[in-house]
């Protein structure tokens, strides 16, 4: 792990106003920071999802370990599995267990994980998005703007609208969430509630300018790891894929800027070209060739 330390100058976001009843006082109370993230990673080429099968303890189909058996003997390299031994059952483990890797019975569901945390903040308003065509009123309570049909966390199907529920102080507008009695309420389970505020700002420092805000907040329920945003498989890759992340696409097209004007001179200067080199080195770059 890489730490890296810097320093914020807090002067800029110090009241230094001539008479200001709060001279020296630190006015912001949010600070906006940019971290680059950086990753390396090798690339391990293309590969195959092979369809998640449960462990039912019954060894009907044991599957044919004799192509990677000769790859790992001629590399020099010796597992366990190789001669045909077996791993001893698991002890002191349930279904539910966090560490479960291939726990005999378990089902799909079984590695997923659910907090249940209501997650909340600050940030910037989207109430744009609910924002209808009307010039009077733009915002209109109960007016769908938009429909999503999804599976949460439990595989439950659920029906998302978009709307604005109340207008008011403050003004209440959700995403992806369940028409139901709990849309724009604090008992709200699905999708995403936002709630302006017209009479309350906030302090930010934005590339070093302090400025004040209306202050927009946000909650949902985090649905942890599940079936929406995880994938359970096993994955497959071929030694001759490695370093190949897809399929080779050609472009064959050929897209020549002729210009507006003396079409008949550069038509006739095509004359002068016999292949695609000789149209790629002519007048030093005469033509401009888009490569896709």
């Amino acid at each position: 792990m890489e730490v890296i330390k810097r320093k914020i100058l807090l002067e800029d976001s110090i009241d230094r106003g001539d008479n200001s009843p709060t001279y020296g006082v630190m006015t912001a109370s949010t600070f906006y920071l940019k971290v680059m993230l950086t990753q390396n990673a090798d690339d391990m080429g293309i590969f195959t999802d092979e369809t998640y099968i449960p462990n039912d303890g019954i060894n009907q189909n044991p599957p044919n370990y004799s192509i990677l058996t000769q790859k790992l003997n001629s590399l020099g390299v010796f597992f366990p599995f190789m001669a045909g031994i077996t791993p001893p059952p698991s002890t002191g483990i349930t279904g539910t267990t966090a560490v479960t890797v291939r726990l005999t019975g378990a089902t799909a569901p079984n590695y997923y994980f659910y907090g249940n945390s209501r997650i909340t903040g600050a940030t910037d308003t989207k109430i744009e998005d609910v924002k209808t065509y009307d010039l009077r009123a733009p915002y209109q309570v109960g007016f769908n703007m938009g429909a999503e049909t999804y599976f949460n966390y439990i595989n439950n199907v659920v029906v998302g609208v978009d709307r604005v529920s109340y207008l008011g102080e403050p003004t209440v507008y959700v995403f992806d969430t369940e028409d139901n009695s709990n849309l724009g309420q604090s008992t709200q389970t699905t999708g995403l509630q936002y709630k302006d505020y017209t009479g309350i700002t906030r302090n930010v420092v934005i590339d070093g300018v302090s400025e004040r805000v209306p202050l927009t907040t946000f909650e949902f329920i985090g649905e942890g790891f599940n079936e929406t945003n995880t994938s359970l498989s096993a994955l497959t890759k071929e030694e001759y894929l490695f370093g190949v992340i897809s399929p080779p696409k050609v472009e064959s097209d050929v897209f020549i800027d002729r210009g507006k004007t003396t079409v008949m001179e550069k038509h006739l200067k095509l004359s002068e070209i016999r292949n695609l080199g000789d149209l790629v080195r002519y007048g030093n770059g005469f033509y401009r060739i888009n490569r896709i």
